[in-house]
């Protein structure tokens, strides 16, 4: 409480004694106590008022700083949220940009898979004859690929490429296999030679006939009886069934077309 309210209490009731005591001639007690009382219960009722408003007064301020710090934070994050929004648009822009590039080259890529697609037909056709059921089927594969109309440019693309990988890759492999083959208008079984994409030899499993693939003949041709010992040890060795060794094979010369 206020200490000059105290004070003022304090006179009054040593007032109301004295009057009480020793002022009878004044009236009765209540006639001065009343108006006294009741101006102490304004006083303490407007000291509570104070008091309360006081502490309403603590709480308002408190409560406003609280206010302008999240205001603070509010612009802050605003801020932010707008840079990402602009990050967000530019981002957006830049993929409809990507995806308009990816169209155009979709549009362009088909057409170009289709011309790579016949130079590899070519290619097989005018290769020697390795392998030719397995390629044959590849070829099949991918052309009924093209003829589908759900299958992506970029599927078509990657099936195309990998056949034309798995070509390039015959060109630093060498392999054996069995295939039946003419020779000498008559068809026999012959463990087959193939020396990259350069070329192909045969050798009978008596190891008495050995021959080569001609392609400017098109067709296999018996060679000489002093060969049987070189294709034989070259077949060996690409079967890993003999360690690596030079051999003198007559890969015959490369002929302009």
């Amino acid at each position: 409480m206020n200490k000059h309210f105290l004070i003022i209490t304090m006179i009054c009731s040593f007032l109301l004694s004295v009057f009480a005591q020793d002022v009878v001639w004044a009236g009765p007690a209540e006639k001065i106590e009343k108006p006294v009382k009741k101006s102490i219960n304004i006083r303490q009722k407007t000291q509570k008022k104070e008091d309360k408003w006081t502490d309403n007064k603590a709480e308002l301020i408190t409560e406003y700083k609280n206010l302008c710090q999240e205001n603070e934070n509010l612009v802050i994050e605003n801020g932010n949220l707008k840079k990402d929004f602009q990050s967000c648009n530019e981002e957006i822009a830049s993929f409809k940009s990507k995806i308009a590039a990816i169209e155009v080259i979709s549009n362009e890529l088909e057409p170009y898979l289709i011309k790579v697609m016949e130079r590899l037909e070519k290619s097989i056709q005018a290769s020697l004859p390795f392998l030719a059921q397995e390629r044959r089927t590849r070829l099949q594969t991918l052309r009924k690929l093209i003829e589908k109309p759900d299958v992506s440019s970029a599927e078509l693309f990657r099936r195309i490429m990998e056949a034309v990988l798995v070509e390039a890759e015959y060109g630093n492999t060498v392999e054996v296999y069995r295939e039946q083959i003419d020779i000498n208008e008559k068809q026999i079984m012959a463990c087959i030679f193939r020396l990259g994409r350069v070329s192909l030899f045969f050798k009978t499993p008596d190891n008495r006939l050995t021959g080569y693939f001609d392609p400017g003949a098109g067709k296999w041709v018996e060679l000489p009886e002093k060969y049987n010992r070189e294709i034989g040890n070259a077949i060996e060795i690409a079967a890993k069934r003999r360690s690596i060794e030079l051999v003198t094979l007559p890969v015959g010369r490369i002929a302009a077309k």
